[in-house]
């Protein structure tokens, strides 16, 4: 049997092999190697700005697929809650520290904003709730809080640090986030809705907690707070009298796919 060749005598095989087929005259062609690709670096909250190219409410508004042709009011809130929700999904709309009055079936908070019997609250909870009390970390029964969540369909993104006109450009220049919906906060800042739809709440944790945020929307400059599933939003359809002020919906897409290039 004969021994195998050693790493040498394969390296001189290897010459001889390539002398041997060598031919005087012959034209030498060496091998094309391609440059490896530059991997292509995160884009900043800076990038989303200037891609967004000035983008103004006027052009969320020409854009929505959801016609807003309406002056600002309770129309703006049942609009929302009519994409945002089926009607017998609960909702919580109302004050900040609003408490279990605050949660009744989507339908019935429409009804309510169609026929003027009550202003329009500040606040709503993004995700549909059971409609049910359940335990809070310090032991309280809520009808609003994280346990109390039964779809995990929607996350709030808002950059209270950063100018509304570059809010508004960077979620433009953001052209493949899912906003269902893009809410004047009557302030300082613009909450984007986002299209999540997570299938448990251990798929929220993964990808919404663990993934989206740290990952994505908290470089930019996003709230990190906003990442829990009872996150409350501004409702839009409410006057801040302290502001003088509309909360306004600037964007309704029920599909919350990218938006179309239109500008």
């Amino acid at each position: 049997m004969s021994r195998p060749p050693s790493p040498s005598a394969e390296v001189g095989a290897a010459v001889r092999k390539a002398f041997s087929e060598y031919k005087p005259g012959m034209a030498f062609a060496p091998r094309s190697i391609a440059p490896a690709k530059p991997k292509p670096k995160p884009l900043t909250a800076a990038a989303f700005i200037q891609r967004g190219d000035g983008a103004t409410e006027a052009d969320w508004f020409e854009s929505s697929p959801f016609r807003i042709d309406w002056a600002p009011g309770p129309r703006d809130a049942a609009a929302l809650l009519r994409v945002l929700y089926r009607p017998w999904e609960f909702v919580f709309c109302g004050e900040r520290y609003g408490g279990a009055e605050g949660v009744r079936m989507a339908a019935d908070w429409i009804a309510t904003f169609e026929d003027g019997r009550r202003p329009v609250p500040p606040h709503f909870v993004v995700n549909p709730l059971t409609g049910k009390e359940h335990p809070l970390p310090d032991g309280k029964l809520s009808k609003r809080g994280d346990s109390a969540v039964a779809g995990f369909l929607y996350a709030v993104a808002e950059f209270d640090g950063m100018d509304k006109a570059d809010q508004l450009a960077l979620w433009w220049g953001f052209r493949s986030a899912p906003i269902v919906a893009l809410i004047d906060s009557g302030g300082k800042s613009v909450h984007a809705i986002l299209k999540v739809d997570c299938a448990t709440r251990t798929d929220w944790e993964k990808d919404v907690e663990g993934k989206l945020f740290p990952a994505v929307l908290c470089p930019l400059g996003c709230d990190p707070a906003c990442r829990n599933e009872a996150r409350l939003s501004r409702l839009p359809g409410h006057f801040r009298r302290e502001r003088n002020a509309w909360q306004r919906l600037l964007y309704l897409n029920p599909e919350g796919t990218p938006r179309r290039e239109n500008r």
